[in-house]
């Protein structure tokens, strides 16, 4: 291969050959000779102009490279153990190893032409993740956005939006935004141009990919314990349904030599889980945003809370219209109910033991308890008749195992005991075949500059801020749980 040339080298020799091209121009009477040099010359001139383009893109990538490798946030030190070849880089006087990381979102900024599908979505994702680890991440973070871009990296777009939204121009232009300039007065045009990454049909600004709570999920002080036991699905793109199927399984059968078999095809029916909005409006005065600093992160927090707190109702009793069908909701009333051989107010052994034993063995083995803590009092009490089966010790925590299988405490749960009506108890089964649908990355926030009072129509100092998420679940399969409800004196 022929050595690359200087861009210098290039342009001289195009000053050359146009030198040429004039002077033979401006001869009266040209020789053949000086002809064929001008020809010559003019057949050269658009290739070494393409050898300048080629040759000053090449220096200028050098160049980006390194002032990259001189930012020592993006240098890390190479393997420095005593290798054979660490001995001789130091016998020649080289410095130490380096990698250089380079700039995550210069993915974004370039062409992808020179690139084949699988490497631009190979890149995408990567970038990302190496994106991720400039943002310190919540207390029981789970590692939720690297599983949802290694399940969703062939969305092209989808990987596209989550990289730029993690953008530290994005960032700054959302806060800005989000705390009062909503036609972006203050924005720089590296700023105007990230944020445009973000913004939704409504107008609204999708939140910057480590604060969204879609994308970024924690164990930490989670009220929905549901959606820690469920099977979560995610959709994205313009998807706003689960679409599966739900079967019984195939039955083998025992069949004599040289006789047709039997048709073991299990029946196989659809299943479909929507998404449903949820939205919520934060309030606050306009002093609040002159006295309180970091408003904006502090309500983005609330708001992140309120997103759990209200799933995890759904999650355990929604009721199907207009929001995620709960757990208990979706078993009540089908041939999965249990009913409780005590009135309202009590569960007996001989209840847990039904409930067991009701399960079919192939979801029993992989089935959790679920139940308010009320209900968990009344089991930890059954100590007295059962001579130390369970402790009546209230310095002691509620039991986190019954027969042998995990119990989880809901205080989204029901509670309520009345004596006219069957009251769902407790839930016990395999919550793989409850699904949680999510669409990660979804969440937008809108900053209202000025809220109108109702009483006269006119602006009374307050702003807000309105979240908009969307999200799902139900049931895909009533067998695999069994609900305990009391028994009705009426």
């Amino acid at each position: 291969m022929p050595r690359r040339r200087s861009s210098t080298a290039v342009l001289a020799d195009i000053e050359i050959q146009r030198g040429i091209v004039l002077e033979v121009h401006e001869m009266e009477a040209p020789a053949d000779a000086d002809l064929t040099r001008q020809d010559t010359a003019l057949d050269l001139l658009p290739e070494l102009e393409q050898e300048l383009t080629r040759s000053t893109e090449y220096e200028d990538e050098i160049t980006r490279l390194q002032e990259l490798a001189e930012d020592p946030e993006n240098v890390e030190p190479g393997d420095q153990r005593d290798t054979p070849a660490i001995e001789r880089r130091r016998e020649r006087g080289a410095g130490p190893a380096v990698i250089v990381k380079g700039d995550e979102f210069e993915i974004l900024r370039s062409s992808s032409r020179h690139m084949g599908d699988k490497e631009w979505r190979d890149g995408l994702a990567d970038n990302i993740n190496r994106a991720s680890e400039r943002y310190d991440m919540p207390d029981g973070y789970d590692g939720s956005l690297e599983k949802f871009v290694k399940r969703h990296k062939r969305d092209s777009s989808w990987s596209k939006n989550i990289l730029g939204r993690m953008d530290p121009n994005y960032i700054s232009a959302f806060e800005k935004i989000t705390m009062g300039d909503n036609v972006g007065i203050t924005l720089t045009e590296v700023e105007r141009a990230a944020i445009a990454v973000g913004t939704n049909t409504a107008g609204g600004y999708l939140v910057p990919t480590h604060l969204d709570p879609t994308l970024v999920l924690t164990n930490n002080g989670v009220s929905n314990v549901i959606r820690g036991m469920a099977r979560t699905v995610t959709l994205t793109g313009g998807a706003n349904k689960w679409n599966g199927v739900t079967t019984a399984g195939a039955t083998a059968s025992w069949d004599a030599e040289l006789t047709e078999v039997s048709d073991d095809t299990p029946a196989v029916a659809p299943a479909q889980v929507p998404v449903y909005s949820a939205k919520a409006l934060i309030m606050a005065s306009i002093e609040s945003f002159e006295d309180i600093t970091g408003l904006a992160g502090d309500v983005q927090m609330m708001l992140a809370d309120a997103k759990d707190r209200l799933e995890a109702a759904a999650h355990a009793t929604g009721s199907g219209s207009g929001q995620p069908t709960g757990i208990f909701t979706a078993l009540a009333g089908t041939s999965s109910v249990v009913t409780s051989a005590h009135d309202a107010a009590g569960i007996l052994l001989a209840d847990i033991q039904k409930v067991r034993r009701a399960l079919p063995v192939r979801w029993r083995g992989r089935g959790t308890w679920l139940m308010n803590p009320t209900f968990l009092g009344y089991i930890q009490a059954l100590g007295t008749a059962l001579s130390a089966s369970y402790s009546t010790d209230l310095t002691q925590a509620f039991t986190d195992r019954l027969i042998g299988r995990p119990v989880q405490e809901s205080d989204e749960a029901p509670f309520l005991e009345q004596t006219t009506t069957n009251d769902p108890q407790l839930v016990f089964g395999d919550f793989s075949n409850y699904l949680v649908v999510d669409k990660p990355g979804s969440t937008s926030i809108e900053f209202i500059p000025h809220l109108f009072n109702t009483s006269n129509n006119l602006p009374d100092g307050r702003r807000g801020w309105y979240m908009h998420f969307r999200n799902g679940a139900d049931s895909i399969n009533d067998v695999a749980f069994r609900l305990l409800v009391d028994k009705t004196t009426a």
